[in-house]
């Protein structure tokens, strides 16, 4: 697949993904006929810029956190090429079904970089292992204040459910990701018995990449090897426990650092959705008991709760759920006139301002290396006719640069 392909299928992503936004906004507008008029008619700028920031750290925050555990196996590790990667991983993540995008993109930016791609994926790992355990703990911080009483919020039993499955989900998830980099015989027999269907996919794929002129070499070449994906992938399980033994030994505080700046990124995202009710006027109490503590912990904690539900949901960004959800939770809240306003800023806020500035990075790099590529080409060309001018020999209809040279060579 070449860049132009990959940049004309991540802009009918991005624009699935605003349409879909675009039509839950119109069902709002059309249903309650809501008056932005009225909503904005207090608004306060200060407070919104607040949340802008609050939302934009996590990028950076998120950057420090990669770049902290990322300078353990590569010290000359960038802290820009770091926080690059978040906001390349934060756009990716946006724009692909179940944010699936997300990891493989930061990967590819911090490979272009100068890290190794096994050095990355143990890195990658790692900060995995922190989402999960922020994601485990205030999982369970609301699970106990639910059952006491302490939370009550919209669809009960449903969100029950939730909680049972984020625990469940992220406790594995957990378990599983100690195991296998403390035993690698698991990860290896795992990636073994994998191999046999997924090499027979692999196979397949090849002899119909080998059909395209452009892959026919690389094709042939895979195909020659067939166990030398399984044998690297084995090789990649030994160097990502060797990997996991140097954080043992000299990681430590990288990988505490590492949660820290996790739960505070988290934290500070969720906050923005109490910022936003600050910059739009409305009363920061809630008109029914939802939990106990300051508006502000009351807020990130129906954030939090609106996150797990996120995270599971398989459409792009989220849309659609994310809308709907935020205008069940944040009903006590947020009403009348001022649910369309507040779901606007919200998902701009929290969502589609750090895609944008991910989204630059993205497109100036494929965008730069494509021009790059045109760049080259046209020199060349000037090359060719200069030296066939020189030589006193006019060059052909229909030729092209690379027979221009060789004619003058």
């Amino acid at each position: 697949m070449n860049r132009a392909t990959l940049i004309r299928g991540i802009q009918l992503i991005v624009t699935l993904t605003l349409a879909s936004f675009a039509y839950v906004l119109y069902s709002e507008i059309h249903d309650k006929q809501a008056s932005l008029t009225a909503a904005f008619a207090h608004v306060r700028p200060g407070w919104l810029l607040v949340g802008a920031v609050l939302a934009l750290q996590e990028g950076v925050f998120g950057g420090l956190r990669i770049w902290s555990l990322g300078r353990v196996l590569w010290p000359e590790l960038r802290l820009r090429t770091a926080v690059t990667s978040e906001f390349v991983l934060m756009f990716c993540a946006g724009v692909t079904p179940g944010q699936a995008g997300a990891a493989p993109s930061q990967a590819a930016v911090l490979v272009h970089g100068g890290m190794r791609l096994v050095d990355v994926a143990t890195a990658e790992l790692l900060t995995a292992s922190c989402t999960i355990t922020f994601f485990l703990l205030s999982a369970l911080v609301i699970f106990a204040l639910q059952q006491g009483g302490m939370l009550v919020v919209q669809a009960g039993p449903q969100i029950e459910w939730l909680l049972i499955f984020t625990v469940a989900m992220f406790g594995s998830a957990l378990v599983a990701l100690i195991a296998a980099a403390a035993y690698p015989p698991l990860l290896k027999g795992i990636v073994r018995a994998l191999s046999v269907p997924l090499g027979k996919l692999l196979r397949a794929a090849l002899l119909g990449a080998r059909r395209v002129p452009r892959l026919r070499a690389r094709a042939e070449a895979a195909l020659a090897a067939p166990g030398a994906t399984t044998a690297r992938l084995l090789l990649s399980v030994d160097e990502f426990h060797q990997g996991f033994r140097i954080y043992m030994r000299r990681g430590k505080r990288a990988y505490a650092a590492a949660l820290l700046l996790t739960f505070g990124f988290f934290c500070s995202r969720f906050a923005v959705a109490y910022f936003i009710l600050l910059g739009l006027g409305i009363p920061t109490s809630p008109s029914t008991f939802v939990a106990v503590g300051p508006p502000i912990v009351q807020v990130v904690l129906i954030q939090t709760l609106l996150n797990f539900a996120l995270y599971m949901t398989p459409t792009p960004g989220a849309s659609g759920v994310a809308e709907l959800g935020s205008n069940a939770l944040m009903s006590p809240w947020v009403h009348g006139a001022f649910v369309v306003p507040y779901v606007v800023l919200w998902r701009v806020l929290t969502l589609f301002l750090c895609m944008f500035v991910g989204g630059v990075y993205v497109f100036r790099y494929l965008g730069t290396d494509v021009l790059e590529e045109r760049v080259k080409q046209t020199e060349a060309e000037k090359r060719a006719l200069a030296e066939a001018a020189r030589a006193g020999r006019a060059p052909l209809d229909g030729e092209d640069a690379a027979d221009r040279q060789r004619g003058v060579g």
